[in-house]
């Protein structure tokens, strides 16, 4: 089994030379390149959608080096850069080509962006996809401007007099564009122009998908189709529905294929992309499955060292392997013709790291079979959360990823579980961030929240209330207060000791939610774990609690801006831990921030990452249950070499240490062994 990389490549078929051609091949086989996908009409080099005379020009400069890349084994991809197309960037569609651009939720219309239920468009992209199948390529991606939003500088779509149409005959009246979309937002329970929309924007990408599978296939059989993401709580809100999407895509005989998206196109500090991971890379992850090839993007732009160093570019391939990916799009290179540049030194980057990344592959990550705290996430949340001011199209976003970033950075062992309407679950630890809660019935809440040891946010708590269900928590009381009010200034953990701090203090003055303040009837078994103060010392009221030996409560909802950054502290790391280790067994590393720890359900396989800068000795791990095993096999990578080495591990109650260090940037695998 081998891991992939897929070079994307921007051949520009006006100026290119066999000199660079040259320097192409020299990279691929030096930097150990499986496949190159080329762009067709991208970024810099974009002039609007193409005729087939003008996609025939690209077609036949890449076929040119097609030939010479099979002659060494490489196969060759191809990436068109546009579906709908990202963004209107001063062209207009076309006459030849003539079908007609979507009108966002303001009115505003596209010059040069499809509209994508046009069926004039939908027959365009077909044929023109037929005709990138006719140079047979391995794969054929869809760009991950294959959504409906993110079309700069437009709002979301489609609102256009087509589209209306169609509402209104699901709605059974007429309905200005201004009301449908009002109304598509309004405060309360969700409408039925909500529905419709999010019900047209699922189907039409679903039946465009099977469209183009349809037409690939037939001119090209063996040729793979696959798809590019994004973020997936904008997905959420084009109500995409993962399985059945990428179901069409694939058709009978071929594979789903996805890339994911890394969020760092520019390097950022190493924590924060590990928030971000774990918020869009791996949650998008869920959503597909492990039946699901998965290529995530590796893009460097605005390109060269100066944005990215080859250390960090080299730390998100191999951390690719997180959520079981096959492979890697390597976008290193700039789109506008340049070519190779060999003074950036990828090709060496990418050939240290292939020994590393193919070992990994050989005992690829179960994102589907892992261990930990289950934070819950479900596709259809926008179909049933309820705004508060319906003024914004943001305030459709789910918030259900809070408890990830989080819990990831705290070194808790998590996996990310999309659930439906009729999932039950029963003895899990759960996290339940946002309003996903609104997605079941009363009873299902009930059966959920007594059955298992359930994380819940303010978010949750709200819906609990909105549904008469406080007396799952004890509540008698509950009031929000917002941040920056002069009422709330820090949360205090009172008779606590946390990194040899006793009473340690937590800002809630800034960079976090709102507080949801609550009082519980004296006669419950709700035991107070922190309380909210304001600048003079004064105890206002409750804050973090175990109700019933089972549900944590952290009562705030997420700032609009900065969502949950002011928790992330050791101190409430600390805390955490000491709250949860209270009522369950679980696993998670103490005095390792911004580590993750990811673990394979059967308890034979183990990952951690060190998504930070500063270097750990030794490893100490909480273990939720005694080790089976006292002896483990570690693999990490040494310079271009793959070192295996059998460990001693040490235990002591539910304390584990192993004692090796844990470098900045680093990726292990412990393998388990009697």
């Amino acid at each position: 089994m081998k891991f992939i990389y897929t070079l994307r490549y921007m051949l520009d078929p006006l100026t290119n030379t066999a000199e660079k051609d040259q320097q192409l091949l020299d990279f691929v086989k030096k930097g150990q390149i499986d496949d190159v996908a080329f762009f067709i009409n991208g970024e810099e080099l974009n002039h609007s959608h193409l005729t087939k005379r003008e996609t025939q020009v690209w077609l036949d400069a890449i076929k040119l080096l097609q030939a010479k890349l099979a002659a060494i084994g490489v196969t060759t991809s191809l990436n068109p850069w546009t579906t709908i197309m990202h963004s209107d960037r001063g062209y207009h569609v076309n006459p030849q080509i003539g079908f007609n651009t979507f009108v966002d939720l303001n009115g505003q219309k596209a010059n040069d962006m499809a509209c994508p239920a046009d069926p004039t468009w939908r027959k365009y992209l077909t044929e023109i996809y037929a005709q990138y199948a006719s140079i047979h390529p391995k794969r054929l991606w869809l760009e991950d401007d294959f959504r409906h939003y993110n079309h700069t500088p437009l709002g979301l779509m489609c609102f256009c007099d087509y589209h209306m149409h169609l509402y209104e005959k699901k709605l059974g009246r007429k309905e200005a564009r201004s009301e449908f979309v009002k109304k598509m937002l309004q405060p309360g329970p969700p409408t039925m122009e909500r529905k419709i929309y999010l019900d047209q924007a699922r189907t039409e990408m679903i039946e465009t998908e099977h469209l183009l599978e349809q037409a690939v296939h037939q001119v090209s059989p063996e040729t793979d189709l696959a798809q590019m993401t994004s973020y997936p709580d904008w997905h959420a809100l084009e109500g995409r529905d993962w399985n059945n999407l990428f179901l069409a895509q694939a058709g009978k005989d071929h594979p789903q294929i996805a890339r994911p998206h890394l969020p760092a196109y520019n390097e950022i500090a190493p924590n924060q992309y590990g928030r971000f991971f774990e918020e869009y890379t791996r949650i998008t992850a869920a959503f597909l499955g492990e039946k699901t090839e998965l290529y995530p993007e590796l893009e460097n732009y605005m390109y060269s060292p100066l944005v990215k160093s080859t250390t960090f570019s080299q730390f998100q391939i191999i951390t690719a392997a997180l959520i079981g990916s096959q492979g890697i799009l390597l976008n290193l290179f700039d789109m506008m013709g340049n070519g190779i540049n060999q003074s950036w030194h990828y090709a060496e980057m990418l050939a240290e790291t292939k020994p590393f990344v193919n070992q990994l592959l050989q005992n690829r990550l179960p994102i589907e079979h892992l261990c930990g705290i289950k934070v819950l996430v479900d596709q259809d949340s926008c179909y049933n959360l309820q705004t508060k001011r319906g003024l914004d199209v943001t305030e459709l976003l789910p918030h259900e990823k809070n408890w990830a970033s989080l819990l990831g950075a705290m070194g808790f062992a998590i996996t990310i579980l999309p659930v439906s309407a009729d999932t039950k679950l029963q003895k899990q630890i759960i996290a339940i961030a946002g309003q996903l809660l609104r997605n079941f019935n009363n009873q299902q809440i009930t059966q959920l929240l007594q059955d298992n040891v359930v994380l819940l946010d303010g978010e949750s708590i709200q819906v609990l209330l909105d549904r008469g269900l406080e007396n799952l928590l004890h509540i008698q009381k509950a009031v929000w207060h917002k941040c920056r009010t002069g009422y709330q200034s820090f949360e205090q953990a009172d008779g606590k000791k946390v990194d040899g701090v006793i009473n340690p203090r937590i800002t809630m003055l800034q960079h976090t939610g709102n507080y949801l303040q609550l009082t519980y009837d004296p006669e419950s078994n709700v035991n107070i774990w922190s309380s909210a103060y304001n600048s003079v010392d004064e105890r206002l009221g409750n804050f973090m609690a175990v109700i019933d030996n089972h549900l944590l409560v952290l009562p705030v909802d997420q700032d609009p801006r900065h969502g949950w950054e002011a928790q992330f502290s050791t101190y409430k790391q600390g805390l955490l831990q000491q709250m949860l280790t209270s009522i369950t067994s679980l696993d998670y590393l103490e005095q390792m921030p911004n580590v993750k720890l990811l673990l394979q359900a059967d308890g034979k396989i183990a990952w951690l990452a060190n998504f930070s800068s500063d270097s750990y000795r030794e490893i100490n791990w909480h273990t939720g249950k005694k080790l089976l095993h006292n002896q483990a096999t570690l693999i990490r990578k040494n310079g271009s070499t793959v070192t295996r080495k059998q460990i001693n591990l040490r235990q002591t109650g539910s304390s584990v240490t192993i004692n090796e260090e844990l470098k900045p940037l680093e990726l292990i695998q412990l393998i388990f062994s009697k």
